[in-house]
């Protein structure tokens, strides 16, 4: 099942899952209508795991889904899990070859504290000493948000997939779920990813419930600080990560949004509800590019 995991969230997965919803048809969430020569490309700020308790969404979400021609996601989950050569490509990108193993790829300090997390949560090493860095951390944030009761299969971009295809809508990817994949495993110090995530896994119970409430009420600011801004503050050796983790990818999917949605008269965008906000955010660049931005 292993794929599974995999292939749901790979931007540092704890950070985007601020799904605990109520009364979901008034929470304001992110989203964002652009237009530039008449053309429209609606923001959805996704979460990747979720409750029952957060759908229905907003009507004039649904309502943008309906009126566009096509939706664009960071990676077409759904493709992927159906998909049993990409499956073996990215079993190969998550696992090491060979005799080297996670040990080998971190400090003694941390691969301890990774063993300290492990017995807290009795879990045998076997079943991580095999993953590559990332793949651990997305294994671990998995196991954390499931316990709290967030569920991959309730995650908005899953929704608005499993509508597409049955209204037989075209999906476009802005990134795909190998590529993402390389991109984890080509980072310089992935030792950084892993000792965050452990650090993060730690204040979870404070920290979701702050998620949650500015999700809630569309606070793009308090977003923009608990996702990246207090990260950066408090541990500034972590910049190279966040910079490839959400700046040079806010850039690509930006470029593929404006040479996609003149295709369309109007494209639903569903990206991790990070890349939206603060400054090098998606809606930064299509400003940039052009596009006039409204909040919905």
């Amino acid at each position: 099942m292993i794929h599974r995991y995999l292939s749901q969230s790979i931007a540092l997965a704890l950070i985007l899952f601020v799904s605990i919803a109520s009364a979901a048809e008034t929470d304001q969430g992110i989203f964002w209508k652009a237009t530039k020569e008449n053309h429209t490309a609606y923001l959805l700020g996704s979460v990747h795991l979720a409750t029952e308790d957060f759908y229905p969404l907003r009507p004039q979400i649904e309502h943008a889904y309906k009126s566009s021609d096509a939706v664009a996601v960071e990676a077409d989950i759904l493709a992927a899990e159906g998909d049993m050569l990409l499956q073996q490509k990215i079993m190969m990108e998550s696992v090491y070859q060979g005799d080297r193993n996670l040990r080998d790829e971190l400090p003694p300090e941390l691969y301890k504290q990774l063993q300290g997390w492990m017995k807290k949560h009795n879990m045998p090493e076997a079943m991580f000493i095999r993953q590559r860095p990332a793949i651990a951390m997305i294994s671990m944030s998995m196991i954390e948000m499931q316990a709290y009761g967030l569920n991959p299969e309730l995650g908005i971009d899953r929704h608005f997939l499993k509508k597409a295809k049955k209204d037989d809508k075209p999906v476009i990817e802005l990134e795909g779920v190998l590529q993402q994949f390389q991109m984890l495993n080509g980072l310089e110090n992935p030792a950084l990813l892993l000792q965050q995530t452990l650090e993060q896994l730690e204040e979870i119970s404070s920290f979701l419930p702050k998620l949650t409430k500015a999700w809630k009420a569309g606070d793009e600011a308090t977003l923009n600080r608990l996702i990246i801004l207090d990260g950066l503050k408090e541990n500034p050796e972590y910049k190279p990560l966040y910079d490839k983790l959400f700046f040079h990818r806010n850039e690509n999917m930006a470029n593929r949004i404006t040479r996609k949605a003149p295709n369309y008269q109007s494209l639903f965008v569903i990206v991790g509800a990070g890349h939206l906000v603060g400054e090098g955010s998606i809606v930064e660049l299509l400003k940039k590019s052009g596009y006039t931005l409204e909040r919905i």
